[in-house]
């Protein structure tokens, strides 16, 4: 009988009929007060005055009556999170503090001990308290017991301690840190690299705090320098000391010492030898440096030339020198036939930021990658105003059913460009009934709305 009358409850809580629920937990405890369910029903029938906006009665009356009748039970302890939550909530951020500290002196070990720290620590944010952050995380970072609960809320507190002492420019409380969740052998100089770079950077943008961005970076490499072997001719030292020069490199990048990357990475050559991984990022440098000229020269002397030429025409590509690009993907061509999908794309892309459509479209044609240059075609034919050309190609793009609502939306935007208003109306209201679901149709729905004033229900109604 009590879990049937447990269960009618619980149905009309669920089904959210919160006032019968309130009302057939309310009989529990007036039929079972004795019951081992009685704690439960009166957590339940708390919960149902929440729902029904009555807070402070479900604190007073109901969360607070678990703790007060049955003071040793599981649900106490949730009773005394959940006022603490329910101040909280409601914007009673005193009285929700309060709450909260009382729950962690009184269960320091407990689960809700941990939750009432998140949120002690999410309160504490949104009020830019930062004293009370700094505690919080410390705390969490340093104090609390780490177990399958606690874990990744302790973790994510210490990287964001290390990150707060790393905008500070405090290196040796960042490691403290970051070396509760992390050891040399798992993540702990990535970590130093991720977040330690940006705070260099940070730092570096005040004259006030230049000082302190120099000395952080010097702290960083000295850390990642004693990281490097002694003995570099096995692999799995090859990769530490390549690992940590990289970082190393990166730190310098980050407190603008320019120069000391690129004796870096020559550093690494000399050490581990140069492969084509490490001539691109001494091209990316010279790139960064607006060094176009010794980034091809660098290119150019890649192991794999396919590789090299590829960099030269994406750069050539960036630099706006399309008609130089487009020769050197024509190299690649005829040097690598295994990728001449790419290789043409790149050079449609290329007719096509020139504004040459006709020789776009030529090149699309000849890509084995249905729909996607179909697509490309009927944009290129719709720049040229080949609108029957542009529409005979999204046609055939519809039979591809995962592109088919893309393809039905531009055609509808094809026949608004021809001036075609009836054919493009109705093209609109095709892709809201066809594929109600879609992004498309969520477009769609709105440009009949705002540029014809008609309302589509999505799925097939319509009033005009």
């Amino acid at each position: 009988m009590e879990r049937y009358q447990m269960k009618v409850a619980e149905k009309h809580y669920l089904k959210g009929e919160y006032k019968i629920a309130l009302d057939e937990y309310e009989k529990f405890l007036g039929l079972y007060e004795t019951s081992s369910g009685a704690a439960y029903s009166q957590l339940m029938w708390s919960h149902c005055l929440v729902k029904l906006r009555k807070v402070n009665t479900a604190i007073r009356d109901g969360f607070q009556s678990v703790i007060d009748y049955w003071p040793q039970s599981e649900e106490a302890v949730m009773a005394s999170y959940l006022i603490a939550k329910s101040y909280q909530e409601i914007g009673e951020t005193k009285k929700a503090t309060a709450a909260y500290r009382q729950l962690m002196e009184a269960y320091p070990d407990g689960q809700t001990t941990i939750l009432a720290k998140m949120n002690l620590l999410e309160m504490a944010k949104t009020a830019q308290e930062n004293d009370t952050v700094l505690d919080l995380l410390e705390e969490l970072t340093f104090e609390t017991k780490r177990n399958e609960n606690s874990k990744g809320h302790c973790e994510q507190a210490s990287r964001e301690l290390a990150q707060f002492y790393f905008r500070n420019g405090d290196f040796a409380n960042a490691i403290k840190a970051l070396g509760t969740t992390y050891t040399k052998d798992n993540n702990l100089d990535h970590y130093i690299s991720e977040y330690g770079r940006p705070a260099i950077q940070h730092l570096n943008r005040a004259d006030e705090t230049k000082e302190k961005a120099s000395k952080l970076a010097d702290q960083m490499i000295a850390h990642f320098e004693k990281s490097i072997p002694t003995d570099v001719s096995e692999d799995p030292a090859k990769k530490i000391a390549r690992d940590s020069l990289n970082r190393i490199a990166a730190t310098y990048g980050s407190a603008g010492k320019k120069e000391s990357v690129l004796t870096t990475y020559e550093r690494i050559g000399k050490l581990l030898g140069s492969d084509d991984s490490l001539l691109g990022q001494i091209a990316a440098y010279h790139r960064g440096n607006g060094e176009r000229d010794k980034a091809r020269d660098i290119y150019l002397k890649y192991e794999n030339q396919i590789a090299g030429k590829g960099a030269i025409a994406r750069m050539l590509r960036e630099e706006g020198k399309l008609d130089e690009s487009i020769a050197v993907y024509r190299e690649l061509i005829d040097a690598d036939t295994s990728r001449l999908n790419d290789y043409l794309w790149a050079i449609a892309e290329c007719y096509e930021g020139k504004k040459e459509w006709k020789n776009a479209i030529q090149t699309y044609r000849q890509i084995d990658r249905f729909p996607s240059n179909y697509f490309r075609m009927a944009s290129c034919h719709r720049r040229l105003k080949e609108w029957k050309e542009a529409l005979s190609l999204l046609a055939q793009c519809k039979s591809d059913e995962r592109n088919a609502p893309e393809a039905m939306i531009q055609i509808a935007q094809t026949y608004e460009q021809a001036g075609q208003r009836e054919n493009a109306i109705k093209a609109f209201q095709l892709t809201c009934r066809t594929h109600p679901k879609s992004s498309q149709a969520s477009r769609a729905h709105a440009h009949l709305q705002s540029k014809y004033d008609i309302t589509v229900t999505l799925g097939g109604a319509k009033d005009e």
